[in-house]
């Protein structure tokens, strides 16, 4: 079941399956954009009654977040996607971005340090642009280590990544 969600920012796409979250599109203005992204991965909208609460509080806590409110996600991780195709190196990649606080940066060197491997920057920056989960799994947190934004795969793009740094009140 696909949802979408209005923010300040646009329209944001949520894949859900049996209480699970296995994809999130990050807002754009452009609302059949998002729902082009969400079909590739599964089903149609539909706007689901028996939707848990589970999943319900997820969809707020996102609502809350894109309204600038501080949010924690960890809390709710066990809605998540296991992840499903992800290697074992982008596993702790995302691990370690959960890891990072809201309104808080890191670089690229860093996480690959903490995922274990310290050369792998590069390979960091590829298994950010495969994060199935944005916001939820925090990749608009990683910057270069020269400072600069680095890339964004989002819709948005490095737009969108700064707009979502500046809504969490980082500095970089």
């Amino acid at each position: 079941m696909n949802r979408l969600l209005k923010t300040q920012f646009g329209w944001c796409g949520i894949s859900i399956n049996k209480d699970i979250i296995s994809k999130i599109v990050l807002p754009a203005y452009n609302k059949h954009l998002v729902l082009q992204k969400l079909n590739r991965s599964n089903g149609a909208l539909k706007n689901n009654p028996k939707q848990s609460p589970a999943i319900t509080g997820l969809l707020k806590d996102l609502s809350r977040y894109f309204n600038g409110e501080k949010v924690d996600f960890h809390t709710r991780a066990r809605y998540i996607a296991d992840l499903p195709g992800a290697s074992k190196f982008e596993r702790a990649v995302y691990k370690t971005l959960m890891g990072i606080p809201y309104g808080r940066v890191r670089t690229y060197k860093w996480v690959a340090q903490k995922a274990g491997s310290p050369r792998a920057s590069r390979a960091v920056g590829n298994a950010l642009a495969k994060n199935p989960l944005p916001i939820i799994i925090p990749c608009h947190r990683i910057i270069k280590s020269d400072g600069s934004l680095g890339n964004f795969s989002a819709i948005g793009g490095r737009k969108l990544k700064k707009k979502l740094l500046e809504l969490e009140n980082a500095t970089w």
